[in-house]
């Protein structure tokens, strides 16, 4: 039975204005990706942010993906969360 690591990717925004929208969903396949390897995909950087009149830096994370999602490639993402690894009967559903 084959696996796949997933991995969800919280947007920018609010929550109540994203809606169903609020991550983006990657699954890998486990064949091909370890989990260090799909980790790797989404590359740190640093971000400023503007509050009372000072600049405060913050970490977000760019996709710098393969063929895999391949759409989504530079996007920038507020956080990254791998959810497991999951059989393909119980990979969760992607909407």
């Amino acid at each position: 039975m084959k696996q796949y690591h997933v991995i969800s990717a919280k947007n920018f925004g609010y929550e109540s204005e994203l809606g169903d929208e609020t991550y983006d969903y990657f699954v890998f396949p486990s064949n091909k990706f370890s989990q260090s390897d799909v980790m790797s995909l989404f590359v740190s950087i640093t971000k400023y942010t503007w509050k009372n009149n000072n600049e405060y830096p913050y970490t977000a994370y760019e996709y710098m993906g393969t063929q895999y999602c391949s759409d989504l490639y530079g996007k920038q993402y507020y956080q990254i969360i791998y959810n497991g690894l999951f059989d393909e009967d119980n990979v969760p559903y992607i909407p």
